[in-house]
């Protein structure tokens, strides 16, 4: 009877090894790659329901294009206040290798109050306009050359574009475009076998410095959440999220 316990649970890790070796997701071919396509004919490939979510991920054969959306105000505060970084690992061993901060933390956080009576004063036309003007400023990272870049949305760098978006569908779309020889190398040839690693959370984290423009109730109510057991509904950061993918070919 011992035996087959043993048996029953290695075969429960080789399956759970397995199922962690193949890639969670697929990308989908895009031949018109673009940051003025914005992939609204796409499906999203997956839902994150923490922060109300949504990643969608196509590709040709020299970027790779990253959407992440959401229509929750509440997620949308968060990104003004601390951000969106977006990191890949080509070896989709969930290591930040090659990352995009946009947009960057703003110097004067909202509070929910704040923001919500901010972003109300909006349509939806003018929405856009605010994400254009405010977000102008982004950077992106390779740690394997200890390279940081500053980049303005200005400009179309080769290596990394992006851009945000806001329409009567989606309250907020951050597309970003990367260079396939960028994050994979000049010799990549893309074959569905490759699983490449992507993670979505803030920029910055939510400290008592970040805290100090809150009311001091509010900053007592969320020094008290941090002593209670499982996840805070009321986090100000986004929740890390890690999931692999490979890329589409042309079929």
């Amino acid at each position: 009877m011992r035996k087959i316990i043993l048996f029953s649970l290695l075969g429960l890790l080789v399956l759970a090894s397995s199922c962690r070796s193949l890639p969670a997701l697929q990308s989908t071919w895009n031949s018109s790659s673009s940051l003025q396509n914005t992939l609204e004919d796409k499906e999203s490939n997956i839902f994150f329901p923490e922060d109300e979510l949504t990643l969608k991920l196509s590709n040709d054969e020299d970027y790779l294009d990253i959407v992440v959306a959401t229509n929750s105000p509440l997620t949308l505060n968060k990104i003004y206040n601390l951000g969106l970084s977006i990191w890949l690992d080509p070896q989709g061993k969930n290591k930040q290798v090659f990352g995009v901060n946009f947009p960057l933390p703003i110097e004067k956080p909202f509070s929910p109050t704040a923001f919500r009576n901010y972003i109300t004063r909006f349509e939806t036309n003018e929405l856009q306009e605010e994400f254009f003007d405010r977000f102008q400023k982004y950077e992106y990272e390779d740690v394997r050359l200890n390279e940081n870049i500053s980049v303005s949305t200005l400009d179309q760098d080769e290596v990394c574009q992006v851009r945000l978006s806001s329409n009567n569908q989606i309250l907020f779309s951050c597309h970003i475009r990367v260079s396939l020889e960028k994050l994979m190398g000049v010799d990549f040839i893309i074959g569905n076998k490759e699983k490449i690693g992507i993670s979505i959370f803030s920029t910055a984290l939510a400290t008592e410095a970040y805290r100090s423009s809150l009311s001091s109730k509010e900053v007592i109510n969320k020094s008290l959440r941090t002593l209670m057991a499982g996840d805070d509904p009321n986090r100000q950061d986004l929740v890390e999220q890690w999931t692999n993918f490979s890329l589409a070919d042309e079929k």
